[in-house]
């Protein structure tokens, strides 16, 4: 076995669908699966397909070409066969066995012959049983802008993981399962943006490339497809049978579904008409409290315009107010004015006098007065 071109692939452990995005091929893989089967999963890795479905009670016999990662599945399988599908039958796998459903995995773009891998696992299914696959779309848009300069470059993961020996694009997919027995039940897409940079596909620059170009691109429905999400049943009557049953199944689940919300939506109207009815009374207490309010707004504004009367009022007689006490100010002003000029008299007597009865004259005539007392007293 060439072990040349084997990859160590992820450890996942305690991995449910809750933990996954919508937008994942492991959760939409698994739902089409569905519960309680027994499968077979090629390329089954380190189980982590096989964790989800055997919690939903599936038996699960994985086939893995890299021994290291088949050890590490068996945790999770009832049994997983290493084998190189480039170089064993799949009758020589598991002979005698026969399964609900076949898992391939990400594995026809990296056989040499998938067409006949699946013409052979048809005989591996019950008369019920179907294929549930997932394969990349060479038809992405960053592998199209990519070509148009030039480049087909090989990548160690993505639509052109250096291993993919096959590439295909929607229709081919197609083609591929009718020309091996199959009609395509369901094709599902996992999306990735052209310009999202993200390592599954090859670094695309915006500005390289003409709008006109990248808007015809775009155009195409696939151009954002990453996988594809098949689910595929044998061109039988048995098929047939089972592909009618299983859209049966379906549409019984939706119509149940639907009776259960129809039931949920006829209580949430039955509470909606009760909360209805007590909003209504909220609402005509509310308005007879907005009644109230309004005539006591009205009162208010009523007594609002008789202060702004008495407000007027108040500023004109303020006004007057400040008209006379500028009056008694300038009043005020004149009369410290000829006070300070009296002060300003008085000051000067008060100098003259001093002046007086400091001179000569004064002394003499004092002592005038004083002389002429002593001689009327005589």
């Amino acid at each position: 076995m060439n072990t040349h071109w084997q990859k160590d692939y992820p450890l996942v452990s305690n991995l449910s669908e809750a933990d996954l995005d919508e937008n994942s091929s492991l959760k939409k893989m698994s739902r089409l699966v569905g519960e309680n089967k027994r499968l077979i999963d090629f390329g089954c890795a380190t189980g982590y397909l096989a964790q989800l479905l055997v919690n939903k009670g599936c038996q699960v016999t994985g086939v893995e070409v890299n021994s290291k990662a088949a050890k590490v599945a068996e945790e999770y399988c009832e049994e997983v066969i290493v084998a190189d599908l480039d170089f064993v039958s799949v009758a020589e796998i598991v002979p005698g066995q026969v399964f609900d459903v076949a898992v391939f995995g990400d594995i026809l773009e990296h056989l040499r012959d998938p067409w006949k891998v699946l013409e052979e696992t048809r005989h591996l299914l019950k008369p019920e049983g179907y294929v549930v696959a997932s394969i990349p779309n060479i038809a992405h848009g960053a592998i199209r802008l990519a070509l148009l300069q030039g480049r087909f470059e090989y990548m160690e993961v993505g639509i052109l993981d250096n291993t993919h020996l096959r590439f295909f694009t929607r229709r081919t997919v197609e083609e591929l399962f009718a020309r091996c027995g199959y009609f395509v039940e369901v094709i599902e897409r996992i999306k990735l943006p052209i310009f999202s940079g993200s390592h599954w596909i090859p670094p695309i620059n915006k500005n390289s490339f003409n709008n006109n170009v990248i808007n015809e691109i775009e155009q195409d429905e696939d151009a954002d497809t990453l996988q594809f999400v098949i689910q595929a049943f044998p061109l039988s009557l048995e098929g047939k049978y089972a592909s009618l049953h299983q859209q049966y199944s379906t549409l019984v689940e939706q119509v149940d579904s639907s009776q259960n919300q129809l039931q949920e939506i006829h209580a949430e109207l039955k509470q909606s008409q009760v909360q209805l009815q007590d909003k209504q009374c909220e609402i005509k207490y509310l308005q007879a409290k907005m009644q109230q309010t309004q005539t006591q707004l009205q009162q208010a504004q009523e007594q609002l315009k008789q202060a702004q009367n008495q407000q007027q009022q108040t500023d004109l007689e303020m006004k007057r107010s400040q008209c006379q006490l500028q009056q008694i100010e300038m009043l005020w002003s004149e009369t410290q004015t000829k006070l300070q000029q009296a002060h300003a008299g008085w000051e000067h007597c008060q100098n003259m006098i001093k002046a007086m009865e400091s001179s000569k004259f004064w002394k003499l005539r004092q002592a005038w007065f004083k002389l002429k007392r002593i001689m009327n007293y005589e």
